[in-house]
């Protein structure tokens, strides 16, 4: 079965990171900001003007204007992988959908659809496609994603009922009833898909790779001479502290991990052309990569030993 993961595709230029840079905001963090900046300006014009009205409208200018810069300053990725479609000879509709739509609403389209297809796979005992001949490094042992899993199905089991019960309550307002249900089966579809997608993934170290899937929210095949230093970090340690510690910028990191905190950086050597998936979409890979493994010492001594053979 296909497990919907992306392809590896040509690598992607990497872009010099910047606070100021809208082309490297992620969609949810202009979200956030816009959002953020329309509810600060309502409140501030609402304080000063007795016109909630036009409060309002401003406030809605300000966030559609800024999702409108960012959807502009998107247009140029948007060409690029339209025209790398071209070149493979992809139906205009599709290029067309490529320069239009950025490939972070792809990717969650395509998250949905690859989680609902991890449900089925799920119910019907679907095995996945073998992972790559190697070391598998342990991500799931001593990590909370089973804890979490089991938790949350207690939490369906007990909850459905009471839902169930204030339903009962509003009778007569069959769009309640609709919504209600469907957000019960949309939740167990996710908790079912993404059960089964973490199952199918995992590291794994090969002679020549590093290849990485934590479920459908990130992956990437990382060439050994590509790894410049594997770091562990301390219990305490966060990315956004590692990072200004190391003088890092955050937009040139990022994180392949099911769910619990990273306890390893990867840094790789400069003008690596290498790309990365991150929940479906694809991106141009981050100079570091944060990584959580159960035994997050041995990766480096393991890595080190598989460039001395491929040597």
């Amino acid at each position: 079965m296909n497990s919907g993961f992306p392809e590896a595709s040509p690598a992607l230029p990497r872009a010099t990171p910047h606070r100021f840079d809208l082309a490297q905001w992620p969609w949810s963090t202009t979200l956030l900001r816009g959002i953020a900046a329309a509810l600060a300006l309502y409140w501030l014009m609402s304080r000063w003007r007795s016109g909630s009205a036009d409060a309002g409208n401003l406030a809605w200018t300000v966030l559609l204007v800024l999702v409108a810069l960012r959807w502009l300053a998107g247009l140029p990725d948007g060409a690029r992988r339209a025209h790398v479609a071209r070149s493979k000879g992809r139906w205009w509709p599709s290029r067309l959908v490529l320069l239009l739509v950025p490939s972070e609403w792809i990717g969650v389209l395509r998250l949905l659809v690859v989680t609902a297809g991890g449900c089925l796979a799920w119910m019907f005992r679907r095995r996945p496609a073998p992972r790559p001949v190697g070391r598998r490094l342990e991500d799931r042992r001593k990590g909370f994603y089973d804890t979490l899993f089991a938790m949350n199905v207690i939490s369906l089991m007990t909850e459905v009922p009471v839902l169930l019960l204030i339903l009962s309550s509003v009778a007569g307002r069959p769009a309640v009833h609709l919504a209600a249900h469907a957000l019960e089966v949309l939740a167990i579809v996710g908790i079912l898909g993404d059960r089964w997608l973490v199952r199918a993934g995992g590291h794994v170290l090969t002679s020549t790779h590093l290849d990485l899937r934590a479920g459908a929210r990130a992956s990437a095949c990382i060439p050994l001479q590509a790894i410049a230093a594997i770091e562990v970090l301390g219990k305490k340690t966060r990315p956004a502290a590692w990072c200004r510690e190391h003088d890092v910028h955050r937009a040139d990191t990022g994180t392949v991990s099911v769910l619990d905190a990273p306890n390893i950086v990867i840094t790789l050597h400069p003008g690596a052309q290498l790309t990365w998936s991150r929940f479906q979409a694809e991106h141009a890979m981050p100079r570091h990569l944060f990584l959580y493994l159960d035994d997050p010492s041995s990766l480096a001594p393991a890595v080190a030993e598989a460039k001395a053979r491929g040597a």
